[in-house]
């Protein structure tokens, strides 16, 4: 039954799965493939190659999103089942994390790693949280009693995770990192392993290091003559330390691959695994780790002492914008340590007034807008908001109109503020409408109950009364057919022009992305066409895209392939989100030096956003100079 039950899943999104892979570029431009909670993260061989308005004209994808050079697809809750038919299509196993493009900083790498290995607990993380909040309701109510059979039953079911969360993470951290899960779930067992927190801290110190300060560690023990500083409160329920031996566990495994042969490697190379990477685990990165979240703790607490209201703002404020972008992950994980270490959480609640700031800045527009079909839409973005899942409403709401983001963020700082000054905390995870169970104490207390629902409350109507006063119906094309618009794009490269058809590269050949012209250049410097704005801007300096203050959407290519030098002979004179004036230097490039490496720098322009104009005339000079007209649009 189950198996029917997959394939029925599974068929539910062949077709999407199909669609995908096309409009990315196909099979053979897909480098990587991993997903969140809500979306697809593909590391692709040519960025230039997906054809993103193909991708969201499909109506089961939210949207597209770029971050850390990755291309994000948009699905929603059904991303797991989308992600695994995607790699059944391709014919590959899922991929480790580590397997992700090495350019990508620490910081990215440390969130991708996060989110791969905390995402598959967060249904059953939000699941015990609930469990909790049961019993916290039954309790309260005097339902049942604590020392009834239902009681320990029902509370055992609700701790469990937590308290063995670094077995659970174990084995989701070695699946992240490609080492074998026993062995991942066998260091995590032996740092909760019963007995070993009491013996570790009992006894006469032998060493204190940071004494008299928030950051005071002692060592009772020694392993081989060498201390063992163990946390007072243990390692059950941490998140941090199991990631990092897993990740230290699968360098030591790949190295123990290579030198042990394989007929006892069997054996062997977990043996030598674990009685290597346990002992480090609790001499060193255990300490190491305890001593990070002391730093953070710390420092959250010392903004909370200067000013709750400022920890409050800042913490509202950056969630949803981090939601963008797939890096609000080391926030969750933050409260995750909190909810497992503390029992109790104080930084969530600050996040948890945003859904509901998105969900009724959906509202206002479904109240004000006369389009069917954005009043249709609202619906299930609406409905999605109001269970914590705020893609729909970010993607296809706020974020296409600037200020109703702005005014999402500020309601859900407001209600942020309400719950930190009258000290409301959450003890479990929770989230959306169900979140609020996670607000009642243990006692059954539901007084954070009152003033979460007040916080959500000022929230929704901030945001809802902003967006409802300010709205605007956004231009059709029946609005501005009557108006000839006559506009000139000039020339970004000097150089020679030659036929689109010639290039190398069947994406810009087929000008799948738009109107586009090929320049050979024979100046290295790519200036600004026009007076507007610097929307992208790659690390490696190779592609820019614009945007005039008219509303033109300009990408500029240089060179084919030239993604592979990694920056290298191209340099910066702007960045991201700059204002540009017509003419200024964007970039500058070594044509010669590129020449040699063996890349073709054929600079591709193209207009990406062509379909606001009836006719698109693209001039065909030869010879590209100074301000020569490349386009004319009306």
């Amino acid at each position: 039954m189950n198996t029917t039950r997959k394939r029925e899943t599974m068929s539910k999104f062949t077709k999407l799965a199909e669609d995908i892979i096309k409009n990315v570029g196909g099979k053979e431009n897909i480098v990587h493939l991993t997903h969140c909670m809500t979306r697809l993260r593909f590391d692709l061989k040519d960025l230039n190659a997906a054809d993103e308005e193909a991708l969201k004209a499909n109506p089961q994808v939210i949207s597209t999103a770029h971050a850390a050079g990755k291309l994000q697809v948009i699905i929603g809750n059904s991303v797991a089942d989308v992600h695994d038919e995607i790699v059944g299509q391709l014919g590959v196993s899922k991929q480790p994390a580590s397997s992700g493009n090495s350019k990508d900083g620490i910081i990215t790498r440390l969130t991708n790693v996060i989110t791969k290995t905390i995402t598959p607990t967060l249904g059953v993380l939000v699941a015990a949280g609930l469990i909790k909040g049961l019993l916290a309701l039954l309790s309260a109510f005097k339902l049942i009693s604590a020392d009834s059979g239902t009681y320990v039953i029902l509370n055992a079911l609700g701790d469990t995770l937590f308290y063995f969360f670094p077995i659970i993470l174990g084995y989701t951290s070695a699946e992240a990192f490609g080492v074998n899960k026993f062995v991942g779930m066998v260091l995590g067992g032996a740092l909760i392993y019963p007995g070993v927190m009491d013996s570790m801290v009992t006894g006469d110190v032998i060493v204190s290091l940071f004494s008299g300060t928030a950051f005071q560690m002692e060592a009772f023990k020694t392993f081989a003559g060498i201390p063992v500083i163990f946390p007072g409160a243990g390692y059950a329920s941490t998140v941090i330390p199991i990631i990092m031996v897993t990740y230290f566990a699968s360098l030591v495994e790949k190295g123990l691959k290579k030198v042990i042969p394989d007929i006892v490697g069997f054996a062997f190379v977990p043996f030598l695994t674990l009685l290597i990477c346990s002992p480090v685990a609790f001499i060193v990165i255990g300490p190491i780790a305890n001593f990070a979240s002391s730093i953070i703790g710390w420092l959250t607490a010392s903004l909370l002492a200067i000013s709750p209201v400022l920890a409050a703002i800042v913490v509202a404020m950056i969630y949803q914008p981090l939601v963008i972008f797939g890096l609000h992950w080391p926030l969750i994980t933050i409260a995750i340590t909190n909810f497992t270490t503390l029992g109790y959480d104080f930084l969530w609640p600050m996040m948890f007034t945003a859904s509901f700031a998105q969900t009724a800045v959906v509202m206002a527009v479904g109240m004000r807008t006369k389009n069917k079909d954005t009043k249709a839409m609202t619906v299930p973005a609406i409905i999605s908001g109001l269970m914590c899942i705020i893609e729909p409403a970010i993607y296809g709401f706020s974020l296409p109109d600037k200020k109703r983001f702005l005014f999402s963020c500020i309601g859900g700082a407001a209600g942020g503020v309400i719950i930190t000054i009258l000290n409301a905390v959450q003890y479990s995870l929770g989230i959306g409408l169900l979140g609020f169970s996670g607000f009642i104490s243990p006692d059954g207390n539901v007084r954070n109950v009152i003033i979460a629902a007040i916080g959500t409350v000022v929230t929704m109507v901030i945001s809802f009364a902003l967006t409802y006063f300010t709205f605007s119906e956004p231009a059709t094309s029946e609005d501005t057919s009557s108006e000839t618009i006559k506009l000139a794009i000039n020339t970004p490269v000097i150089g020679n022009q030659i036929n689109i058809s010639e290039v190398n590269d069947k994406t810009f050949s087929n000008e799948v992305l738009g109107k586009s012209i090929a320049i050979k250049p024979t100046e290295g410097k790519v200036v600004a066409p026009f007076n507007g704005t610097i929307v992208s801007l790659f690390p490696t300096g190779h592609a820019i895209g614009l945007r005039s203050e008219d509303g033109d959407e300009l990408m500029i290519h240089v060179g084919i392939d030239t993604v592979n030098l990694k920056g290298e002979y191209f340099t910066k004179h702007k960045v991201q989100g700059d204002t540009i004036k017509k003419g200024e230097v964007i970039i500058e490039f070594d044509i010669e030096a590129i020449e040699n490496k063996g890349y073709d720098t054929t600079t591709i322009v193209t207009l990406l956003n062509g379909e606001r104009y009836q006719s698109i005339t693209k001039l065909a000079a030869p010879v590209l100079v100074t301000d020569a007209t490349i386009f004319e649009l009306s």
